[in-house]
């Protein structure tokens, strides 16, 4: 008993002694920052557990963040942008032909955003055939062969005459939506949205047949029945959108991205920023003393509307007629209202080369930019890493994780989710774990910064440095995002910042606290 005692009691001082220097350590946990990466690094501390009979050793850990800065590149990122724009007339033409120019089509230009005008016209009254059908099919996978991204817009009138040419009873246009989207359903990760309810001139939803709000409604509804809930729809103006939800509350996140009606139905504007109404898209009347969900308000209304739904659903079109409201700092600031993600790449022309004669100037990176290539660079979504964190509880080191913030200096959000990567480099061996990460990216609103904490697997990791990386990538095209950062490596990887482990006694653990 005498023998036993004393080594009692040396384990309860070991014990005491491993309780009382996790406590330091958990009271010293660092936190890095993108506001001070110069300030002195405190340590995390990791118990490495070993067996009894052996000396306890813990590893040291220090996380140093990387300086963020944006750059004013454009970078041509997936699902938007500035779009082409081509036409296809089914027929019955031979489908391979139309597969070849489709494939040329997909593959010309410097753009990857198509609008694809799909003309019904020769079947006003009749089912597509078999073979109108196989065009179809031949024109989307010539698109997803070049990784295209296509806006589908199908339309039986080219020449502004849809009285003429439109089916003569809404069933037939029933039909055609549910033999197109039998189609358009195998292409979802290249289609990413239909616009138009397939009526109008030009497909523009405008003197139609079956243009009135219930018919709008009809039409929309069934589109979205016959179409993969992936798929974004697009009604012209922001009173038929509340017309075809009947509400004029917005979307908002408890809706959001979940498959319904509301979650998928966007905003295509043809007559973008040609006037105060924007070509009758808007009213010179409130409607704010109404009740009636479709009615038009002003233009300040229409674009506070806009504000809101399209941080979760797109919108974009065309801008038309050289005026005040598309010169440079106008168009700015609604197109950043808006939430804009696309625009066509060929129309106003005198619009875009006002643009590209602008000069834009802030107190920012893109200061002395031309006016085109600042709008370039900000439709859709523009990601710039802002700052980093290391978290580690001493306690649960496989709990360790990695904070993340990421603004979003683009005119609106994505709309599709990617794959994140946190990539962690030797520097001395160049060996790399890479560890998948889940985040909704969608979330990083337009004007907006979110945190997201990535789990980061430490336990795996031998004493050295690292280089700690981030990236995004489109499972559909394989391409990686692009951020807007200065520090990036050669597979486009986001540096944010340097990791060092390093393993110690108990005794350089102690000394190491004393210094403090």
């Amino acid at each position: 008993m005498k023998k036993i005692f004393p080594i009692f009691m040396a384990l309860i001082y070991i014990a005491l002694f491993g309780a009382l220097a996790a406590s330091w350590v958990y009271l010293l946990r660092y936190r890095g920052s993108q506001s001070a990466p110069s300030e002195t690094i405190s340590d995390e501390i990791i118990p490495n557990i070993t067996t009894s009979d052996e000396p306890v050793s813990y590893q040291i850990a220090s996380y140093q963040p990387a300086a963020y800065q944006e750059t004013n590149s454009v970078l041509n990122n997936p699902f938007c942008g500035f779009y082409q724009m081509i036409g296809y007339l089914l027929s019955e033409e031979d489908p391979s032909e139309t597969k070849e120019r489709a494939v040329q089509a997909s593959r010309s230009g410097s753009g990857q955003l198509h609008l694809v005008e799909i003309n019904l016209l020769r079947y006003s009254d009749s089912d597509l055939s078999d073979n109108a059908l196989q065009q179809l099919d031949s024109i989307l996978a010539a698109y997803r062969s070049s990784k295209c991204q296509v806006i589908l817009r199908f339309i039986y009138d080219w020449d502004g005459r849809s009285a003429k040419t439109e089916p003569t009873t809404i069933d037939q246009i029933y039909r055609h939506m549910d033999q197109v989207g039998a189609i358009v359903n195998q292409y979802t990760d290249c289609v990413f949205m239909i616009q138009s309810s397939f009526v109008g001139n030009y497909g523009e939803m405008n003197s139609a047949h079956y243009g009135t709000t219930e018919d709008t409604r009809l039409l929309m509804t069934h589109l979205a029945n016959a179409t993969d809930p992936s798929i974004y729809l697009a009604v012209r103006t922001p009173s038929q959108l509340r017309g075809v939800l009947q509400t004029r509350t917005p979307i908002s996140e408890v809706n959001a991205y979940d498959g319904s009606l509301a979650s998928r139905l966007g905003l295509f504007n043809d007559g973008m920023l040609g006037s105060e109404t924007d070509l009758g898209t808007y009213d010179e009347s409130s409607n704010a003393e109404t009740t009636e969900p479709q009615d038009k308000g002003t233009r300040d209304e229409e674009i506070a509307y806009q504000d809101a739904v399209c941080q979760f659903v797109p919108n974009g079109g065309e801008t038309v007629i050289d005026n005040p409201y598309n010169d440079l700092d106008n168009a700015i600031l609604f197109l950043s209202q808006m939430h804009v993600s696309y625009l066509n790449s060929g129309y106003d022309a005198s619009v875009l080369n006002k643009w590209q004669k602008s000069t834009y100037h802030g107190d920012d990176c893109f200061d002395g930019m031309n006016g085109y290539d600042y709008i370039e660079a900000h439709l859709g979504y523009r990601y710039v890493a802002s700052g980093s964190e290391l978290f580690y509880d001493p306690l649960a080191p496989f709990a360790s994780q990695l904070s993340l913030s990421i603004q979003n200096t683009g005119f609106a959000p994505a709309y599709r989710v990617f794959d994140g990567t946190v990539s962690l480099e030797n520097t001395d061996t160049g060996l790399q774990l890479l560890v998948p990460v889940s985040l909704d990216n969608r979330a990083i609103k337009a004007g907006s910064e979110t945190t997201f904490t990535l789990p980061l697997d430490m336990l795996s990791l031998t004493d050295g440095t690292y280089r700690v990386s981030f990236s995004l990538s489109d499972p559909y095209t394989g391409q990686t995002i692009l951020f807007a950062n200065d520090d990036t490596d050669d597979k486009d990887r986001i540096h944010l910042g340097t990791l060092t482990i390093e393993t110690v006694s108990q005794e350089e653990l102690l000394s190491s606290l004393q210094s403090r």
